[in-house]
């Protein structure tokens, strides 16, 4: 039985509407791609086909729909840090084939999610946009052929780094289609979208980070045998080091929008000397999103009382499965009218505010090391820009209001959780727990697909 026939009354009509609803908008989204590139002075090596929708594939492709019936291989915070332990040939090309097999299929499924949206969504210019690149990844990373040899993982990385290049405009694109179409889809239904989204891109790019960052260790030094790092994992992060970083980069955004107006220093309390596993570019846009929110706070509501600011307490607490921050502040607390939309994405009543702000984000990366990457490019050294580099260092006007909906999922993918206790009128305390490495938990979130 052909694939047509199983599609739902009116979906065939649905198809070709909405490929020629694309197409009309394509031209529009490559001047777009073309001007968030020379804003951010980068060039990609090579742009997505002028026709990556088309009605022939559009709900009904076979090769899509096989990949998307196929199911996900878990994988663990723990087996990647002991998997690069001590690497070989053999290891990094089966890392390779791991990546190359599972990231069409994890892409798949996602694709599909956007496909199931209402028609009068998946038109809307920014969802079609990310389907468009989603569906262009999909098809470069099915096509490679099998990696045997280190010279063809080399070829292999550097698709893979133009790719994860490709995606820095998803978060933006995602998050201005959601509040463009937050009245034609139920907004829970939205934010259940951007969470299993953003989940998903999660578990890919910490895999096929990981995967590049070993192939780059091994090449530069194959014996190497790390002891603190490996790739993308701290084995030994030191959690009161990490809020002193974050602090260090949240206080400096601030006082460039408040230059005169006092910030609240930092009092440390409990199990300061914690050290556990973690991606610790997670972990630190986090804790800088919570440190960012607490000193803009902090600055407005003294600045109208013309008092100094109380410090900021934070408490580190080592459990046996859990590592807990808790941020209490006295900066006045979350307005009322937020706090039901607290961890939405699509609704809220500045959801026209944030849609103009993320307009001024042409190139949005979701981690902590924009300064670095300045710094290293200042004297000479290239260094490549990981995710959610342009969400950590943004301007502090550009009030996006989704630093908690992903802190939320950055927390729940590694087994923990984060809360807020605010009271109106005095301040917050925000308690963040991430799950040690090695939990049981580990190996369901990264199953994320």
């Amino acid at each position: 039985m052909g694939t047509r026939s199983t599609l739902p009354d009116g979906l065939c009509t649905i198809s070709r509407c909405l490929s020629q609803s694309l197409y009309r908008a394509r031209r529009t989204r490559s001047l777009e791609i073309h001007h968030s590139r020379a804003h951010v002075g980068k060039r990609f090596n090579s742009a997505m086909p002028p026709s990556t929708v088309s009605s022939r594939h559009f709900y009904q492709n076979e090769t899509l729909l096989d990949f998307a019936a196929r199911s996900s291989r878990p994988v663990s915070l723990r087996q990647l840090a002991f998997f690069g332990m001590k690497l070989t040939n053999d290891k990094i090309i089966q890392s390779a084939n791991f990546v190359r097999q599972e990231l069409p299929t994890r892409m798949a499924h996602r694709i599909h999610d956007m496909q199931s949206l209402p028609y009068s969504v998946v038109r809307n210019n920014h969802i079609s946009y990310v389907y468009e690149l989603y569906y262009h990844s999909f098809n470069s990373i099915r096509r490679f052929p099998v990696i045997k040899t280190v010279v063809d993982n080399n070829r292999f990385c550097d698709v893979l780094r133009e790719l994860l290049e490709h995606h820095t405009a998803v978060i933006p694109h995602l998050v201005m289609g959601i509040i463009e179409c937050s009245d034609l889809i139920d907004s829970k239904k939205m934010d259940n979208f951007m969470e299993s989204m953003l989940r998903s891109r999660i578990s890919r790019r910490v895999f096929t980070e990981q995967h590049i960052a070993l192939t780059d260790a091994f090449l530069k030094d194959p014996n190497f045998k790390p002891t603190e790092q490996v790739g993308q994992v701290f084995l030994q992060c030191s959690a009161a080091d990490i809020v002193r970083q974050c602090d260090a980069l949240a206080r400096s955004l601030t006082r460039s929008c408040h230059e005169d107006i006092p910030i609240p220093d930092l009092v440390f309390e409990g199990d300061v000397n914690t050290k556990f596993a973690c991606v610790a570019s997670h972990l630190r846009y986090m804790v800088g999103e919570i440190l960012r929110n607490t000193f803009e706070a902090s600055a407005e509501r003294y600045q109208a009382m013309g008092n100094p600011p109380p410090p900021v307490l934070v408490t580190i607490i080592d459990a046996p499965q859990h590592v807990t921050f808790r941020f209490s502040d006295q900066a006045g607390g979350i307005p009322p009218e937020i706090i039901p939309y607290l961890w939405s994405f699509a609704k809220g009543p500045r959801s026209m505010i944030r849609h103009h702000n993320f307009k001024q984000v042409p190139v949005l990366e979701t981690i902590v090391e924009e300064l670095e990457t300045s710094v290293a490019v200042a004297r000479g050294q290239r260094k490549r820009i990981s995710s959610l580099t342009s969400l950590t260092t943004r301007s502090t006007t550009l009030r996006l209001g989704m630093g908690l909906p992903m802190c939320k999922i950055y927390a729940e993918f590694w087994g923990g959780k984060i809360a807020v206790k605010s009271i109106e009128g005095f301040g917050c305390d925000v308690f963040l727990h991430i799950s040690k490495l090695g939990n049981e938990s580990r190996f369901v979130q990264m199953n994320n697909i």
